[in-house]
């Protein structure tokens, strides 16, 4: 039943282990690395919190409809399941949660949890053209917001993609065109 975790984590971003605390799914946005000019995608991270907590109605529906087991054997796997992860823990080796992570515990009782290698590595980063300098760092301030906004309208631009803003009604430039048109032909006319 342990597969089941990982696809309860994966569809519903989050995984509620009783006494050990709770995954997550974080989505990282993509980032330029702009020294050595790669853009690399976006990509998801599995958190970890230990927390105290039990798992929520959806999960227990979801193990029903999985494995086909009633709520009482669910119920007594996840305390058995909760046992073993603690008892592992304890271990050089670590208890070992496969496609989530492994999980430490320090002697000071703080649990350690070191994600396995996600699937990010299929998605290669991408190479960019120097002339195209959208940030000078990945991180990006709340007052440097606008600076990233003209930054990816200098990429759009570049790459020959239109703008939401630009590609509107531009029905005032026709406008002031037969306004001059107008005055030009009053003018012949009278002069």
């Amino acid at each position: 039943m342990e597969q089941y975790l990982l696809k309860y984590l994966v569809l519903h971003k989050h995984l509620t282990i009783p006494k050990v605390g709770v995954f997550s799914i974080e989505q990282l946005s993509a980032q330029i690395d702009g020294t050595n000019h790669l853009l690399y995608p976006p990509s998801q991270v599995i958190r970890f919190k230990q927390e105290m907590g039990s798992p929520d109605r959806n999960f227990y529906d979801f193990m029903i409809h999985e494995s086909g087991q009633e709520l009482v054997d669910i119920i007594k796997y996840l305390q058995n399941f909760t046992q073993k992860i603690l008892e592992e823990s304890i271990q050089a080796k670590g208890a070992v949660l496969q496609g989530i992570g492994t999980l430490k515990k320090e002697d000071t009782g703080h649990i350690l949890f070191f994600a396995e290698r996600p699937l990010d590595y299929l998605f290669p980063q991408v190479k960019i053209d120097k002339a195209i300098s959208l940030a000078k760092s990945t991180s990006i301030k709340q007052s440097d917001f606008k600076k990233q906004e003209l930054e990816g309208d200098e990429l759009r631009e570049f790459l020959g993609q239109a703008n939401d803003a630009d590609s509107g009604d531009n029905w005032w430039v026709y406008a002031l065109g037969l306004l001059l048109l107008g005055i030009g032909a009053l003018l012949f006319y009278y002069i």
